[in-house]
Parts: structure tokens; sequence; C-alpha cells
């Protein structure tokens, strides 16, 4: 099974002004994040920035810059919803082939990750239909719900040691894998077997 990278990065950023720009280093952000991969990793561009797809395609040679469809950028200036699942399926029909190659979305706003990290979680796509990253917390936990009000989340009565509470597992972003096949089918980066990767 083959491992492809889709990585969408934008010119402007809400809010952080400039965040794909900012320097890490000697280099921007988004040039940082994509020096963690061999020239032999299959990476895939989606940006609407001028900029990074002409200095992209001649620092990264076999990776592949894509300059994004209109219609997802007059979609997300909306400013409602973003279009990341239509853009993922788009990619998906575009330029994956088989059904059960191994897909890697990611994001530069997660510089510190390493591609070790991406091939040990992708380890689990032959159990689960999804890996997501999380930030795992074993902490008393509640929810805010409407009017201040609040609901416990892992614990009741009886005082458990901090270390036997429940985790609360935070969605972090860093990355999201599946196959073509499981992604079409529920038109989602998650669906019914996930697995969370701490």
């Amino acid at each position: 099974m083959l491992m492809k990278y889709f990585i969408i990065i934008k010119h402007k950023s809400e809010r952080i002004k400039g965040k794909s720009f900012l320097k890490i280093g000697k280099y921007p952000l988004w040039e940082h994040f994509l020096k963690k991969f061999k020239s032999t990793d299959k990476v895939y561009i989606d940006t609407d920035s001028s900029e990074i797809f002409e200095k992209g395609k001649r620092k990264f040679k076999n990776f592949v810059f894509y300059k994004r469809d209109k219609k997802f950028i007059d979609f997300e200036k909306k400013g409602v919803n973003s279009p990341v699942l239509s853009m993922i399926k788009n990619f998906l029909l575009r330029y994956v082939k088989n059904d059960n190659d191994i897909i890697v979305t990611t994001h530069i706003t997660s510089p510190f990750i390493k591609r070790s990290q991406f091939l040990d979680a992708s380890k689990r796509i032959k159990e689960f239909e999804f890996v997501h990253s999380v930030t795992s917390h074993k902490e008393f936990a509640w929810i805010r719900k409407k009017n201040n009000r609040t609901k416990k989340i892992n614990f009741g009565k009886v005082v458990k040691k901090t270390q036997n509470l429940d985790s609360i597992l935070f969605s972090n972003g860093a990355f999201f894998i599946f196959k073509k096949k499981n992604f079409l089918k529920y038109n989602n980066r998650l669906g019914k077997k996930n697995y969370f990767y701490d």
C-alpha cells in the first residue's frame, strides 16, 4: 500500500497574520514543515498562494504543488464552514487511483511533528478505518454548557486517583490518516472504527 501526504497551505491566516511565512530557524513555517519529508515521499500541496506555489515547485521538485480551486476559495470567504472535506475529496479523485492507498492529511501548523510519527500512526490503519491525532489528559473534567451550567465528564461521587481517571481526548488536528475508499464511504476524516493516536 502506498502512502500519500496531502497538505493544505493558505497564504493568509485570520488568527495569526502571515502564519505560513513566520520563520522557524532559517525557513518560513511552510518550508520548514516540508523539509521533514524525503524526496521519495508522495507529497501533494494544495495552496492558494502564488508565492508558495512558485517557490515550492523550485525547492521541492519531487512534490506536487497545485493551485486551489476557486470554488473552495470562494466558499471559505463566506466564513461559515471550512471547505476542507471537499478539498480532500477533490484531491482523492484527482490524484489517488488506488482505493487502498493510505492518505495522511497534515498541517504546517504542527511543525515539530516527526515523519516517524506519521509512519508509526499509519500502522493502525490495518485494524481501523481512520487514525486521528489527539492530545490525552487525565484530569477531573467538566463540560460547560449554556448559562454557565456544567456537566461532569470523567468522574462521579467517588474520588479516584488522577491516574485512574478515564482519559479526555482533545483533537489536535496534527493529522488524519485513512484510505481513499473509507473517506469516500463517510465523506469524512472519521467514521465508525477510529484509532485516536496520542
